[in-house]
């Protein structure tokens, strides 16, 4: 009888500790992030059907192409929030999620002013892709301009690949 108690007490305060966590990562993210990520899933169907039939020269085209087919994480810089998504081979963005995914192999880091100039755009895809084709590290690290895209950590072969990109995609 003790050790039943003690096994319902050790699976109850188990439960208890490990909500826990959860409400604590709630309670950290600001409130901006809640208004913005309700404005992105918003924004996903007016992408979605525009992205088909975007217009892009042959360099914006290879760079959107390196995305597709890839679940992505977005990082916001200078705070800690972080949304993901995944880019169907066809351009679309579909399981848009409020948290990152450690299945990403892609990191795309922006300013939340950048995200609010996407969400507020009828067709946001041309948007977006001015905001990839010309995405800088600005101010010594600390920031970015427009949208720069790299390989998740440990993705080497990722990484490779867009430090290439990202030093020759203002030539197209």
């Amino acid at each position: 009888m003790i050790v039943r108690v003690a096994v319902a007490l050790l699976v109850t305060l188990a439960l208890v500790a490990g909500a826990a966590p959860v409400t604590a990562q709630s309670a950290d993210q600001p409130a901006w992030a809640d208004d913005l990520f309700a404005d992105l899933q918003d924004m996903q169907p007016r992408y979605n059907a525009n992205v088909t039939e975007a217009e892009m020269n042959f360099g914006e085209r290879q760079v959107f192409n390196q995305l597709s087919g890839n679940v992505i994480n977005v990082y916001f810089v200078n705070t800690d929030v972080v949304f993901s998504f995944y880019m169907r081979p066809d351009g679309r963005i579909t399981d848009l999620r409020q948290s990152r995914r450690d299945d990403a192999s892609l990191k795309m880091r922006m300013t939340r002013e950048t995200a609010e100039e996407l969400v507020a755009q009828p067709n946001p895809v041309p948007t977006f892709v001015d905001a990839v084709q010309n995405g800088a590290v600005v101010d010594d690290g600390r920031t970015v301009r427009g949208i720069v895209i790299n390989g998740e950590d440990g993705k080497l072969v990722k990484q490779a690949t867009w430090t290439v990109i990202n030093t020759v995609k203002g030539l197209f």
